[in-house]
This record gives C-alpha cells, structure tokens and sequence, in this order.
C-alpha cells in the first residue's frame, strides 16, 4: 500500500473519533478537510468539513429512533452560527419522519444515509 498524507488522515480521524471518523473519511477522501467537534453557540458540530469555499457543518445521527423535526432544526440553528450548509447525516437504518422531511425542506438542510458495508464475496 502506498502511504500517503490523505490515508493517514483518514486512520488518524477513523482511529480517534470512531464511527463518525469513519463517515468523515467519507469527506476526506472526496477532498474536503475536516475539523471535528466544532464548538458553537448552541452545543457541538460533529464535524465541519471545507473544501473550495464550501462550508458544511455535519451532525451524525447514530440513534435507531425515527428522525425528528428538532434534530433538523438543531444542526440548521448550529450551521447558521458558522455560515456553514447544514448537513445531517444517518448512521444505519432510523428511519425519517414526516416531519422531519418537511422541515428540512424549509430550512435546506441535506439529509443523507450512509450505511456500514459488510464486505462481500464477489
């Protein structure tokens, strides 16, 4: 394997922060950089990631309870803090209320699923 500044980021984020680590080195092997627990008014990003003048402020959601509309409406008030897109990112299988979905319609924050892939035969 060739060793280089962007994989050792990725072991470095995947080996201190766990399964948000992992998600987060979704972002940087896309280019982004990333700093994590970003402390703003109203409690902690979990992640911020940049990259060309882009600016998104990730909280992942790890609960198997559905997503609620306050979820939605906490990482929008917190990525407004730091002029930041809000993204809001599901670990696994919650599902997403309607409420929810409404909400995050008004207030343009992105909803993505990202799921632990078991590797597989071919």
């Amino acid at each position: 394997m060739v060793w280089t500044w962007k994989s050792k980021l990725i072991s470095k984020a995947v080996s201190k922060v766990g399964v948000k680590g992992k998600i987060a080195a979704l972002y940087i092997m896309s280019g982004h950089s990333v700093s994590f627990n970003v402390k703003v008014k109203d409690g902690i990003i979990d992640f911020v990631a940049k990259k060309k003048g882009d600016v998104l402020a990730v909280d992942v959601y790890l609960k198997n309870k559905p997503v609620s509309a306050k979820e939605v409406e906490n990482i929008a008030r917190k990525a407004f803090q730091i002029n930041a897109k809000p993204v809001l990112l599901i670990y696994g299988s919650a599902k997403i209320s309607e409420e929810a979905l409404s909400r995050s319609k008004e207030l343009n924050v992105k909803i993505k699923r990202v799921r632990e892939v078991e590797p597989r035969p071919h």
